[in-house]
């Protein structure tokens, strides 16, 4: 796997290239079905902050689930422009996931993190920094590619947030994945739904 860019413009020229248009293929589609129940089932899926959002895919995968406010944020301008969104039930803003605020007073049922956070060194700081920004009774999920070398950073990262979500006095977990997908020759993501603990 090539490194990505770590800047917005770098991510700009990305997706002008179309680097990232293969998100859109069937085999990349479980996660984003996964994510969808999820939040359909647990009553979440009303208003959605989606973290690192890209070109709005999972806005397109939950709008005809019912979607009624969906924010989607993403370091890169020129993702958001790819969009294709409905704005009188989205906003597209762009930021970077460390330092973004929503507007005032804006809360969320759900908050996404749907493979963002391996661009963060502490992933779990990350997830705790939006707790705020949760409705009650709202829920986080998270998915995150897992390379076939477990040693790798990617994966030492997956394990320090699977360990923090895994503090029952802090975290719910309310469901956790290992998607593999035979199609694109067994790339792996891992996958957890969680909920603070009032």
């Amino acid at each position: 796997m090539s490194n990505n860019a770590s800047t917005a413009e770098g991510w700009d020229e990305e997706y002008v290239a179309g680097r990232w248009a293969f998100l859109r293929s069937l085999p990349e589609s479980g996660r984003y079905g996964i994510i969808g129940m999820w939040l359909n089932l647990t009553n979440s899926i009303e208003e959605v902050l989606d973290i690192g959002c890209g070109e709005g895919l999972l806005y397109e995968r939950l709008q005809p689930m019912g979607v009624k406010r969906y924010v989607g944020m993403d370091l890169s301008p020129a993702s958001l422009k790819i969009a294709n969104v409905d704005p009188e039930i989205a906003s597209l803003r762009a930021g970077d996931m460390h330092t973004f605020e929503p507007e005032a007073n804006e809360r969320f049922s759900a908050i996404v993190f749907n493979e963002v956070l391996h661009f963060a060194e502490d992933p779990a700081a990350v997830v705790e920094r939006y707790l705020p920004f949760l409705k009650d009774d709202g829920v986080i999920a998270l998915s995150m590619y897992s390379p076939n070398k477990p040693k790798s950073g990617a994966n030492k990262l997956i394990e320090k947030l699977w360990d923090a979500t895994d503090d029952a006095n802090k975290w719910d977990v309310l469901d956790d994945y290992r998607l593999t997908s035979d199609k694109k020759g067994s790339v792996t993501w891992r996958m957890r739904l969680v909920k603070p603990v009032v």
